[in-house]
């Protein structure tokens, strides 16, 4: 008995350890991950109050990428997913807005844009494209409604009238949000559009010019030990620009090695002796069997006139070589072409024929009689039962034309008219034709191009993931991979990720490593990755972790921020070297050693005389000065001023405050404003959680 109640204890000790583990793994999991595991699972972005559920998330991605695709346009899907977050979230916030406004749109006001007179743009074109697809006798949205009411008026079936009731339904949806969207846009443009002052303001900017005397001081030259330069001073400088660095949502700072997965040397050896062996075979071998047991020659075949080759070098090649011989016509970087000359043969390239095509039983032997006689051959299109082509230029060679038509083409009489027959699955089909002009043969170009690429070799693969994963078990601290890596041939690259980030660095497709590195440990340095298509191999190292702000200390700032702040504090010395040292500008310049300039200053643009770009102490300094009077020193970004301005000119240029004002909108109006998403959402953070529902590493 004592026996049975010890293993009981023991086992009631065991329980509570794994309780007690299995509850450290989840809030461990929890604290360190971007997972969701309270709330809304099914929510894949939220911001104030207006949420992005992950059906109506994937139902969007599943359209968009469908509409790209269709359109034959090449997109990363990372990217896709956050610009579909972000279109559905501000419609959510759109919504919320058009509530509280009390924005709507009545039925009359969609009736007007569907039904009216003048419909709306949008419906227009859908309007114009039911009406020419089902040749309704009227392009206008009533005759498409009353189409859509009563279908077998217009002679068309019952499931064409459901269909289009989808579609009226889909475009009356699509409209509402159109027009509640002008309404919102029309308020919101009224709190960007100038006043009086503003286009005086702008006019004084813009078509002012200051003719200045002046003497700047640089700091080039001065040293940080001058100034008792610290680490103070930077993080002095980011405190007053703080807001600047502020942050949405929580960023990892990362730094990563990126391999690309290129053949190696041994790769570019092999491919290139394949290649030459290939043109080798080609040459000994009929057509292109020399190259048909290598699954890496793509063998493509055309028969061309020489008119219609456009690559010089395969031109070249077909101007000096004769049937039956292959040669390299072209290599760039990995990629090789073989050319080779299967036959020449001498047709006609370029002939110009008219033809009547037209339903069974119709006597084209009469039609081509009163043709022959004058009668001209469009006449006898009716667009129904005969179909009319006049004078259109072809090849009789290199296209996909019968032995027959061809023959009878190419020997027809000139401007005569004549009568085809042929039988299409045992039916006779007739067809008219005239020939109207038809050219000398030329030599036809039956040639075979072979393409190459030099891939990387599964060994290559491997010595490439050999070596990253060794260097990564080497190097398992953020510390130890930045520092190492150069020594071990690998470059380091930097990058801030969040849960909105559409991938690290320039690596395509790479949102899963980002995932990685959201749930990682500050100092964490993640497995080797390789991205769907095998084209790079990645490592990545989460080096620090930031919540509100980016830290003056960030890699991505702190060089900036420190040239800034060592440059500042350097003009500082001078401003306290010559402040009030002088009574003019020659007394200034000789106590500088510079000489005194002269230049015109208009402080809309960037840049300021030879000084710098984004000089705005100065360039106020100047706009505020009285003509005449000695101003200065002025602390510049990197240099110290002390002017005078001489002369204002406005370029006898008249104060027009419509035109100005137009031109002020035009800068700083509608146009100028923040992405509409963060007009939408205010001061509220954008909760993105599209993390979740992401393919972890090594799932």
């Amino acid at each position: 008995m004592a026996t049975l109640e010890k293993i009981r204890n023991k086992s009631v000790l065991l329980f509570v350890i794994i309780i007690v583990a299995l509850l450290a793994f989840i809030l461990g999991d929890f604290l360190t991950s971007g997972r969701t595991y309270f709330g809304h699972p099914t929510t894949v972005a939220e911001a104030d109050g207006a949420t992005v559920e992950y059906q109506d998330y994937q139902n969007r991605l599943a359209q968009t990428g469908e509409q790209l695709r269709n359109q034959g346009r090449d997109y990363s899907n990372d990217v896709l997913t956050q610009q579909v977050i972000q279109g559905l979230l501000t419609e959510k916030l759109f919504e919320k807005e058009y509530e509280a406004l009390g924005i709507t749109v009545t039925d009359s006001e969609l009736t007007e844009a569907l039904t009216g007179d003048m419909p709306h743009p949008q419906a227009q074109q859908m309007i114009y494209y039911i009406a020419q697809q089902l040749n309704l006798p009227e392009a206008s949205g009533r005759t498409v409604y009353d189409a859509m009411q009563n279908p077998a008026k217009y002679g068309l079936n019952p499931e064409v009238g459901k269909e289009l009731r989808r579609i009226w339904a889909a475009q009356e949806k699509d409209l509402e949000a159109q027009i509640e969207n002008q309404k919102f846009m029309s308020l919101v443009n009224g709190l960007y559009t100038y006043n009086k002052l503003d286009a005086k303001s702008f006019y004084d900017d813009n078509a002012t010019t200051r003719h200045i005397a002046y003497v700047n001081k640089d700091v080039a030259g001065m040293t940080e030990e001058e100034v008792n330069f610290s680490d103070a001073d930077i993080k002095a400088l980011w405190n007053q620009e703080k807001q600047n660095y502020s942050l949405d949502e929580e960023t990892r700072e990362v730094s990563y090695i990126y391999v690309p997965i290129e053949p190696s040397q041994a790769d570019r050896i092999e491919g290139q002796q394949a290649v030459e062996n290939a043109v080798v075979a080609l040459n000994e071998r009929p057509g292109t069997e020399g190259v048909a047991a290598d699954s890496r020659f793509i063998v493509s075949t055309n028969n061309v006139p020489m008119s219609k080759v456009t690559d010089n070098r395969l031109k070249d090649f077909l101007k000096d070589k004769e049937a039956g011989v292959a040669e390299l016509v072209r290599r760039e970087n990995d990629a090789y072409t073989i050319a080779k000359i299967l036959d020449i043969t001498s047709g006609i390239d370029s002939i110009n024929i008219s033809s009547v095509r037209a339903v069974p039983g119709t006597n084209l032997d009469s039609i081509a009689a009163l043709i022959n006689g004058g009668q001209a051959l469009a006449s006898f299109s009716d667009e129904s039962t005969m179909m009319a082509q006049d004078s259109v230029w072809t090849a009789l060679e290199g296209i996909n034309i019968d032995a027959k038509t061809k023959d009878a083409l190419a020997n027809a009489t000139i401007g005569k008219a004549f009568v085809l027959t042929d039988t299409i699955q045992g039916q006779p089909v007739s067809m008219l034709y005239r020939v109207n002009r038809r050219k000398a043969p030329v030599n036809f170009y039956n040639v075979a191009t072979i393409e190459f690429n030099v891939d990387p070799s599964q060994q290559t693969l491997t010595d490439l993931s050999t070596a990253l994963r060794t260097y990564i078990s080497n190097n398992s601290s953020a510390d130890e991979f930045v520092k190492n890596a150069t020594e071990a041939g690998y470059s380091i690259l930097t990058d801030q990720v969040s849960p909105s980030a559409t991938g690290i660095g320039n690596a395509r497709e790479s949102r899963r490593f980002v995932k990685w590195a959201m749930d990682a440990r500050k100092g964490q340095v993640s497995p080797m990755m390789q991205d769907d298509r095998q084209s790079y191999l990645m490592a990545v190292a989460v080096t620090d972790i930031y919540d509100d702000y980016v830290p003056y200390t960030s890699d991505a700032i702190s060089t900036q921020l420190r040239s800034r702040a060592l440059n500042g504090k350097k003009a500082d010395k001078l401003m306290a070297d010559y402040a009030g040292k002088a009574n003019d500008l020659a007394g200034y310049a000789k106590l500088m050693g510079v000489e005194v300039a002269e230049g015109d200053v208009n402080i809309t643009t960037p840049s300021l005389l030879t000084i710098g770009v984004n000089e705005s102490a100065l360039q106020g300094a100047i706009a505020a000065a009285e003509t005449g009077k000695l101003v200065g020193p002025v602390k510049g970004n990197r240099s110290i001023m002390v002017f005078e301005v001489k002369d204002i000119n406005t370029n006898n240029r008249p104060f027009n405050e419509e035109e100005y004002g137009r031109r002020f909108n035009t800068t700083f109006g509608l146009n100028r404003r923040m992405s509409t998403l963060n007009l939408l959402r205010g001061g509220e953070k954008i909760d993105n959680r599209s993390l979740n529902f992401v393919q972890a590493v090594g799932e």
